[in-house]
């Protein structure tokens, strides 16, 4: 026709296309690009991503292109499984297939598939399947109209780009500007300079000669004054006639042009225009989804197959269908939007029908059968309500928010009658639980209520469930209150009883007295004496150790800890799996008694267990204990990325409690391996989110308070630990250390004495090797400020040696650092060159790179203050190189070989070699004397040192 828009490159888009080029071209060369399209429809955002998986394609990209559709937004990860399905030919057609069966399987009706498909564990095996196509080739991954996607693909496209696959990929968006999804947009924003930010505008007259060149300029004024430049309407309107176009100019927004509506109806026309038989295949094409599937069609309308293929070839030819990566589907969105509203409902509503009994038929995909289900069925429809309980179930883990729809409408269609009344309850538990997986704590409580309203085994059920999501999102007053009234229930002292002490016992355990808790945990052990239930016990005597250690008492966590542990490891996984929240404390308990063996055990069983279970509200507990014991133990890396991991499956269960533990505990590893001002940020970012138990407030103005004393502010250590004192005495000995600390570098010096003393008495009667070099170092430092260098050395010793003990690491290291500034202040040079060198190993093995660097400075600064003199002959350690004499002081310090591996990342037998060549060169045969020999060395270069300047030098 004369007036038809001419297609090609897009007119008017060329800023844009340069910023696509760009994209393509920076994640070419392995770096994570994204690009966000955001403007009104008909803007062209899908026609700017086509161009970009084009441009993506001529560099060599993999190229996973999907779009979200307007009327299947209950049907999960739909436009990852439209970008992923594999197509002929492709070379990557394995890694498609992988990724959407993984999504299919998450969803799907077999139980065993979807074991371990939880969302957080889902989203890293979609990630890991990223990484491993990356390995090949970078990967484009294209997403179109987000603004109808469903949550769950709206959530795993957040994670992908907070926590993008480490490949060179490129992750482009688009979606329509006054519905931009919030997540997306704030991790977009994180990702700076890598986002590429395109907001389309209106086209300009100039563009629009240059889109219509046959249309007279009269009629191009006019369709620019009807369509303000939005690329659509001008496409769509191209022939109109000059009464339509000035009508519609007419009623159209002066800022936008013609109303979306109107655009509509014009293409409502152009249906209406086609014969009775294509008119209907564009119909159910609407109804079928896209892409479109022919045998779904052909259920749908019933026309012979040679009338099928005619329509849908005319559809292509008038192009409303277009071909796309060997599929077809709608020109536009609000193409299919107008075949889909032009069917009659009634139509509507059997076309959903009878997809939906070709795909029960057929064994299609569980959430499709749903979805057609959902828009077809009837009140009293028992068999609909069968297919939405059980897609709803498969959906719940992977796919929550999916769950709610099915469960509401399932819910609505199920039959009022008596004997159905418990098959009720049963489908409000499983919706309650779905609203509170995806956050909504008011519609989940409501609908929790009527359940614990009913006699039967779900109410108690019910009311353990809503204690916990409380307690994931912080509001500890509303669990307790809850529990509390359960206990007053009118109720036989039976198994639920027990449940409701236990939870009660777990919400005081959060609370600033620790002493409450163990009172309550005792009443759940009494209440458990003759029920032979060793789940609840070994559930009850963790709560009971973990507030028998933050209340001092260390014998009793210790007995304690050994029963828990005992039934928890006498128990099945399938036995565990409903009690895995006793995981957590139990391992948190054993990092604090040295048991760290027992606490990882514990907890790598913990998390397998709760990926296989989807038994995802446990998952965050569970990585926040973990990055606690590589902090501890030294390995600093893995303990940023469990406590990142955990924030990530905090977000995912809306656990704003969890999300704030998790935060807090990024602070130490970034402190020691990235240094102050790293640690200062990330504190400055979670600031107005701390957790809100008193608990883990006193744990985070702890953190708070090292940070700032680290980074050389007293003052600021000092407002952070100001408040209520810790109520428990674990805590509590170590804000009086680090207080002792803070107050003597504000000067005042007798303050602070008196508080470090009181700190080390504490440690001391605990007992526990941890809090006893944390005391004595906060002693030495305070003794050190006060002048007193003589002393203050004895106190880092122990330091080092408590820490040492307590299998710390870094914190030894910091203590043995210490002792060099003491050593080097006594004029004792050979024991500063000693300290300095145990603890860059130390450093050096748990990745602490700030703290290596500060401690480079500190040795370039003691040699240029130590005496210099005449050099002695090398003694018989300076045969052994860097490695050689870093495993020695390991093996010394007592590290078996396999602990020596973990610590230097090496292999055991790379370990045993170099022990193997440092016998050699220093004539030993065992560790006993290798121990002897280096304390010899040692004592020789102090005697050197003690006898003047000619002893030697640093």
């Amino acid at each position: 026709m004369a007036n038809r828009a001419t297609y090609g490159r897009p007119i008017g888009r060329d800023a844009e296309l340069g910023l696509l080029a760009s994209a393509v071209s920076g994640a070419a060369d392995g770096a994570l690009r994204a690009v966000a399209v955001r403007g009104d429809p008909g803007m062209g955002k899908t026609r700017l991503l086509a161009e970009l998986a084009d441009l993506a394609r001529a560099r060599g990209f993999a190229v996973h292109h999907g779009q979200a559709t307007e009327f299947e937004r209950d049907v999960p990860f739909g436009v990852y499984i439209a970008a992923f399905e594999p197509q002929p030919g492709d070379p990557s057609r394995d890694a498609q297939g992988a990724l959407t069966e993984l999504l299919l399987d998450a969803t799907g009706p077999s139980e065993a598939r979807r074991a371990g498909l939880d969302r957080y564990r889902l989203f890293q095996r979609a990630r890991r399947l990223i990484e491993d196509q990356g390995a090949a080739g970078p990967v484009a991954i294209v997403l179109d109209d987000l603004h109808w996607a469903d949550r769950s693909s709206v959530e795993l496209t957040e994670y992908l780009l907070r926590r993008p696959p480490r490949a060179p990929l490129l992750l482009a968006t688009a979606y329509r500007a006054a519905q931009v999804p919030a997540g997306i947009a704030r991790a977009l924003a994180q990702l700076g300079d890598a986002t590429a930010h395109i907001s389309l505008a209106p086209l300009g007259e100039a563009d629009v000669a240059a889109l219509l060149p046959e249309a007279d300029r009269g009629r191009r004024r006019l369709l620019y004054r009807t369509t303000h430049g939005n690329p659509l309407y001008l496409q769509v309107l191209a022939d109109a006639g000059v009464e339509t176009l000035t009508a519609l100019a007419e009623a159209g927004d002066t800022a936008t042009g013609a109303p979306e509506r109107a655009l509509l109806e014009v293409l409502s026309t152009e249906l209406t225009a086609l014969t009775p038989d294509v008119r209907q295949v564009a119909c159910a094409a609407a109804v079928a989804g896209e892409p479109i599937s022919l045998d779904l069609v052909a259920s749908i309308t019933e026309l012979p197959e040679a009338a099928l293929d005619h329509a849908v070839d005319h559809l292509v030819g008038v192009g409303m269908v277009v071909e796309a990566d060997a599929s077809l589907r709608f020109r536009h969105p609000l193409v299919r939007a107008a075949a889909y509203w032009m069917a009659g409902a009634a139509w509507r509503s059997r076309a959903h029908d009878r997809a939906a009994e070709h795909l029960r038929t057929n064994g299609g995909p569980l959430q499709l059968l749903a979805h057609h289900t959902a828009r077809s069925a009837r009140h009293g429809d028992v068999q609909a309500v069968r297919t939405l309980e059980a897609a709803a179930a498969a959906a719940l883990d992977a796919a929550p928010s999916t769950a709610v729809r099915l469960l509401r409408t399932a819910i609505r269609l199920l039959p009022d009658e008596a004997d159905l009344a418990s098959w009720r309850i049963q489908l409000q538990w499983a919706l309650g639980r779905a609203l509170g997986v995806t956050g909504d704590l008011a519609g989940s409580r409501q609908i929790l209520q009527e359940v614990i309203r009913a006699p039967g085994p779900l109410r108690i059920a019910a009311v353990s469930f809503s204690s916990m999501i409380y307690r994931l999102l912080g509001d500890f007053d509303e669990a307790k209150a809850l529990l509390t009234t359960e206990l007053t229930r009118p109720y036989a002292r039976d198994r639920s009883t027990s449940l409701a002490r236990l939870g009660l016992a777990a919400v005081e355990l959060m609370g600033r007295e620790p002493g409450k808790a163990r009172l309550a945990a005792a009443d759940a052990i009494r209440s458990l004496r003759d029920a032979d239930d060793e789940a609840l016990e070994a559930a009850a005597r963790t709560i009971q150790a973990l507030a028998a250690l933050r209340d001092g008492h260390v014998a009793q966590s210790l007995s304690e800890t050994g029963r828990a542990a005992w039934l928890t490891d006498a128990m099945t996984d399938d036995v565990l799996a409903p009690h895995l929240e006793l995981i957590a404390p139990l391992a948190w308990v054993e990092l604090h008694l040295r048991r760290y063996d027992d606490a990882s055990r514990h907890l790598r069983r913990g998390l397998d267990i709760a990926y296989r279970a989807g038994r995802s509200h446990s998952v965050p507990y569970l990585l926040i204990v973990l990055s606690a014991l590589n902090e501890r133990q030294g390995r600093l890396s893995e303990a940023v990325t469990a406590a990142e991991e955990a924030r990530e499956a905090s977000r995912l269960i809306h656990s704003r409690e969890t999300l704030a533990m998790s935060s807090i505990l990024l602070l130490r590893p970034l402190l020691w391996r990235d240094g102050p001002r790293a640690a200062l940020e990330h504190a400055e970012r979670i600031s107005g989110t701390l957790p809100r138990s008193g608990w883990w407030s006193g744990l985070a103005r702890l953190d708070l308070a090292l940070v700032h004393a680290e980074a050389g502010r007293p003052d600021r250590a000092l407002a952070a630990l100001t408040g209520e004192d810790p109520a428990d005495e674990l805590t509590g000995t170590y804000c009086l250390a680090l207080r002792a600390v803070t107050t003597a570098a504000a000067g005042a010096r007798s303050e602070a004495d008196s508080l470090a003393e009181n700190a080390v008495l504490l440690a001391t009667r605990s007992g526990l090797p941890h809090q006893l070099g944390f005391a004595h170092r906060a002693r030495a430092k305070v003794l050190m400020l006060s002048g007193r260098p003589k002393e203050a050395v004895v106190h880092a010793a122990r330091g080092a040696d408590h820490f040492a003990a307590a299998g710390a690491p870094v914190e030894e290291g910091l203590a043995r650092q210490l002792a060099a500034e003491l050593h080097a202040a006594l004029g004792s040079v050979v024991t500063v060159r000693n300290e300095i060198g145990r603890a860059k190993s130390l450093y050096a093995a748990a990745g602490a790179a700030w703290l290596s660097a500060a401690l480079a400075r500190d040795e370039r600064r003691l040699a240029a203050q130590a005496p210099r003199g005449r050099r002695r002959p090398a003694g018989p350690l300076s045969a052994l190189t860097t490695r050689e004499r870093q495993i020695a002081d390991l093996a010394v310090g007592g590290l078996t070989n396999q602990q020596i591996a973990e610590r230097l990342y090496l292999s055991p037998k790379t370990v045993e070699a170099h022990l193997s060549r440092t016998f050699a060169k220093l004539g030993v045969q065992s560790r006993v004397t290798l121990t002897q020999h280096l304390a010899a060395d040692a004592q020789s270069r102090d005697g050197r040192a003690a006898a003047g300047p000619d002893a030697g030098s640093m």
